[in-house]
């Protein structure tokens, strides 16, 4: 038998085994398992990975990103090496806070209308579920290919748990042929992903007394102007945005300082967004919101009164997310696209607005990533009433099966 026959044997097969019902029951259990973020609630949700895992013959392994906040390897298969290198799959366990305005308990599951509703039906266990269906299908009938599933702790506030995955790797870092990150895209092939870094600016000023500010130095003011900086430079920027990504951004997300009203105001805090290009880290924007900083103080230096007082500031980095960018013609894309066309959906190749943890495994193994995955991260995920259309999952797992044969039975590239 040929290459290619096998491999569409295998397909054929393990396309059998994808079953609809199983991946929304395993969806609505892990959305029974609230694990919202902040609070270090994941580990309810790795037990029922871990269940689902044991069903399917799967090894798991659990590591701590911090106390009672785990990550979780699944592994089918042989384990993958440089000579013979596997799929990574990549997920996470937190949502984000259910909040108010739902018409039922968000963590309830329901299925109405084709439509699986509850906090994480889209962002992102029902991606989890149907990349789980899809890899307990191929293991079953090509037991021979090396798979995982890497689900991490704490992706919706710090990106600590895929930084301690990534920081305790002890193995070949080249032992991927590619990464799939089953965050929801629409169903469209995402193959180029902006990270993004938090910063935080503290400003130092003078109290004084609001009758006579002049005695004083004013954090809030200096901070404005630092906004106003970052402002015209996130213009500046999107003056010169080209392909698929654009360009970089800024975006103050917090401003919070002072003490009441005639007080001038000796603090000032700024929490600031700044969405990376994938050749761009977080020291970089450090580096240049401070460049920026020192402009504006050494501008409101030059203007003060001899004497007066000025102000200073403090920058930290918060968070940084790596971006990436795949090439649209890497048979990895080709491979989605194909897949995709085979369930009768037109995938569109894209790049994405938000962030994910795919740049992090990007840049630590040096492996071709795509986003893909069921439901809409705009127009459904971190709402109320986040819901993610049945026949997407099972698309999605189908999809999925597809790749994970036919990419391991690609030539060497």
């Amino acid at each position: 038998m040929t290459d290619a026959a096998a491999r569409d044997a295998c397909a054929r097969r393990a396309l059998d085994l994808v079953d609809e019902a199983t991946i929304v029951a395993d969806a609505s259990s892990l959305i029974l398992a609230a694990s919202e973020n902040p609070g270090g609630t994941e580990l309810v949700a790795v037990r029922v990975l871990e269940a689902i895992a044991s069903r399917l013959g799967a090894r798991t392994r659990r590591t701590m990103a911090a106390p009672d906040r785990p990550n979780l390897s699944i592994r089918f298969g042989p384990e993958p090496t440089r000579e013979r290198p596997g799929v990574l799959m990549l997920g996470h366990s937190d949502v984000v806070p259910a909040g108010s305005g739902w018409s039922a308990d968000p963590f309830n599951p329901r299925v109405e209308g084709g439509w699986l509703t509850g906090r994480g039906a889209v962002d992102m266990k029902g991606g989890i579920a149907a990349a789980l269906q899809a890899m307990g299908a191929v293991s079953a009938v090509c037991p021979e290919l090396p798979l995982e599933l890497l689900v991490t702790a704490d992706e919706e506030d710090l990106a600590t748990g895929i930084q301690a995955h990534l920081a305790a790797d002890d193995e070949d870092p080249h032992r991927y042929l590619a990464c799939i990150v089953a965050e929801p895209t629409d169903l469209a092939v995402v193959v180029a992903c902006r990270g993004a870094a938090n910063l935080e600016v503290e400003v130092a000023g003078r109290a004084a007394h609001a009758g006579r500010p002049e005695d004083g130095a004013s954090a809030i003011t200096t901070a404005a102007h630092v906004a106003a900086w970052i402002a015209d430079d996130h213009r500046r920027m999107r003056e010169g945005a080209s392909g698929l990504l654009g360009s970089a951004t800024w975006s103050v997300g917090r401003i919070e300082g002072g003490h009441g009203t005639s007080i001038v105001p000796d603090r000032c805090t700024l929490l600031v967004d700044r969405r990376l290009m994938p050749d761009e880290t977080g020291a970089d924007a450090l580096a240049q919101l401070d460049a920026g900083i020192a402009h504006v103080l050494d501008d409101e230096s030059r203007q003060a009164a001899p004497g007066a007082a000025c102000c200073t500031a403090r920058t930290r980095l918060l968070m940084e997310m790596p971006g990436f960018e795949t090439d649209p013609t890497h048979p990895l894309v080709t491979s989605a696209v194909g897949a995709l066309a085979a369930e009768g959906v037109a995938a569109p190749v894209e790049a994405w607005t938000a962030a994910c943890e795919g740049g992090f495994v990007a840049r630590h193994h040096g492996c071709p990533t795509i986003i893909l995955g069921p439901g809409d991260i705009t127009g459904q995920a971190h709402q109320p009433d986040e819901r993610v259309l049945v026949s997407h999952l099972s698309t999605a797992a189908r999809a999925y099966t597809r790749m994970l044969v036919g990419l391991q039975h690609e030539p060497a590239h």
